[in-house]
């Protein structure tokens, strides 16, 4: 697919999420992770669980694979992974995403996901012709409890 096509799959993609947060499943609907009592911010487990399967960050995860696929560098910026700016990558969930050096998404979270100001980092990992994406908090101590993938990591850890 042409770069130049990526910024109305972007769209689209972005335009499907935003449907989608509008009839995310209540958590008096859904199974909610058990979430065991530690110290830490209060978190939401049902709404971070939403908001990290959610096609907005499924889309901007895609748009920053396919410039590292295209061009063998990971961007950094929101602008060079052809999406919007971090303030308007937004959902119930979710406050801004922002791509950082290294195709890096710093994902922060609204009220509706902890009432403390909570983030997760996601970086991409090139294995081959594969991407795989690590998933770190430095806010959130219980992180992989809600999510079994990511983990627990302080700045400058």
């Amino acid at each position: 697919m042409p770069i130049k096509m990526l910024p109305a799959l972007a769209a689209a993609l972005l335009a499907a999420a935003a449907a989608s947060a509008q009839t995310a499943p209540s958590a008096a609907t859904s199974a909610t992770p058990a979430v065991p009592a530690t110290t830490g911010p209060r978190i939401d487990p049902q709404a971070l669980h939403i908001a990290l399967s959610s096609l907005l960050l499924a889309a901007t995860k895609m748009a920053v694979e396919e410039v590292l696929r295209k061009t063998g560098h990971a961007p950094d910026s929101n602008a060079a992974a052809h999406v919007g700016a971090p303030d308007y990558l937004t959902s119930s969930e979710i406050s801004s995403i922002t791509v950082r050096q290294g195709g890096v998404l710093d994902v922060h979270f609204t009220s509706a996901v902890s009432p403390d100001l909570v983030r997760v980092r996601l970086r991409p990992v090139r294995e081959g012709d594969a991407i795989q994406w690590s998933c770190t908090s430095p806010d959130i101590v219980q992180i992989q409890a809600v999510e079994s993938y990511c983990s627990y990591r302080p700045d400058g850890h």
